[in-house]
């Protein structure tokens, strides 16, 4: 890295402001002189509160066309090009290949010959048309960009597939700010009886899964093992925090199961809230048919719960310890959901056991410092190819 007098340069453009990230951007504003350009303020399908703290680091939302398609929402901020000249920075770090803005950011750090960082938490090849699309784009981001940083073993070896050195690919597991949610939770977990009690469940044990009522998050599956659950020991309640085009459908099916201790809350609730309904709860399952990593996972570990997810999910292959804090099934197979339940409904020390051995690998290998420590490894990498290029020509 550069001396201390002359600090490193770094643009971060991202798609959407996602309060997850704010914590790595104002760590990493304290190594590097960063500034992120959002390409927009939310996503419509995005239900996101603010943080229940501000967060230090330079930003701006750039002005947008915005481009709605059948296929989904994206964003052209053509103004990135100037903000790029105008900066000089000697990094630039784009994320995902949809936008096109992401394509113009890459072909100006081209143009004035500034390293690129690609930034992927891609784990398989897209089924969608513009995921098919853009894979020339993808392989084109991987072959040129001076360095890869990824969240996991999964997204590595995605990359490797489409031709990336091993060599330049870096992980920084994602994390957010574990010490507030850690916080908010303890204040709110001393007080899980009555908590329960104001969602209307007086039982023993609530099964909490926070998503996206979507065909992806695979609920369906949760809820054909929870009435199998449900029919055997009858002081449990299964508590979804979601919206989404399923809702109507996935009430109708759990009528079809008879399902009797069942709610959906509709997302949406403010930070505090969404910790209280972890504090509530005693085992959280994300049963996702497709997740690139699973944020909620992190989550429910900083809330000290045990988890149970599918091999599916990214944050589940890095974050579960078989047997020490949650299980891992595969995905679509209620069968093994239901047995990896029934593992932890019936056995309350198996439970707390779980949910402490969470937090402790959460604060141990999912940290911020770790997330960032990957981001500078591959600055560093990054730059110093720049410079050993530079010598060669």
């Amino acid at each position: 890295m550069k001396n201390c007098r002359e600090r490193i340069k770094v643009i971060i453009v991202h798609n959407t402001i996602a309060p997850y990230r704010h914590p790595l951007f104002e760590k990493l504003s304290k190594i590097v002189d960063l500034i992120v350009y959002y390409c927009t303020v939310k996503h419509s399908y995005r239900k996101w509160d603010l943080w229940p703290r501000s967060y230090d680091y330079k930003f701006k939302v750039l002005p947008r066309i915005f481009i709605r398609t059948s296929f989904g929402e994206f964003s052209l901020n053509p103004t990135i090009v100037s903000e790029i000249i105008k900066n000089k920075p000697h990094i630039i770090i784009i994320g995902g290949y949809v936008d096109p803005t992401i394509w113009l950011a890459f072909a100006m750090s081209k143009i004035l010959k500034i390293p690129v960082i690609y930034w992927t938490e891609g784990i398989r090849e897209p089924n969608s048309l513009p995921g098919k699309l853009t894979k020339p784009l993808r392989m084109l981001f991987i072959k040129k960009s001076k360095a890869i940083i990824v969240p996991g073993s999964l997204s590595k070896r995605y990359v490797i597939s489409l031709g990336a050195d091993v060599n330049k690919v870096f992980i920084a597991p994602n994390a957010m700010d574990n010490e507030l949610f850690i916080k908010i939770s303890d204040k709110y977990c001393r007080h899980k009886n009555q908590l329960k009690n104001q969602l209307g469940f007086r039982v023993k044990v609530i099964i909490l899964c926070v998503a996206q009522l979507i065909e992806r998050k695979g609920i369906k599956y949760l809820l054909q093992a929870y009435s199998k659950i449900e029919q055997e020991y009858k002081n449990v309640a299964l508590l979804i925090c979601g919206s989404g085009p399923l809702k109507t459908s996935l009430k109708e099916l759990a009528s079809k199961l008879e399902i009797q201790n069942f709610k959906i809350i509709e997302s949406g609730l403010s930070l505090e809230q969404l910790i209280k309904l972890y504090s509530a709860s005693d085992i959280f399952v994300l049963p996702t048919l497709e997740d690139v990593w699973g944020f909620v996972i992190n989550e429910a570990m900083a809330c000290g719960l045990p988890v149970i997810s599918t091999y599916a999910s990214q944050a589940a292959v890095e974050m579960i310890r078989l047997g020490i804090n949650g299980y891992i099934v595969k995905e679509a197979n209620s069968e093994e959901l239901y047995n990896a339940l029934k593992k932890l409904v019936l056995n309350e020390k198996l439970r707390i056991r779980m949910g402490h051995n969470s937090r402790t690998i959460l604060r141990r290998y999912f940290s911020i410092d770790s997330m960032v420590s990957g981001f500078i490894q591959a600055i560093s990498y990054a730059l110093a190819k720049q410079r050993k290029h530079s010598l060669n020509r």
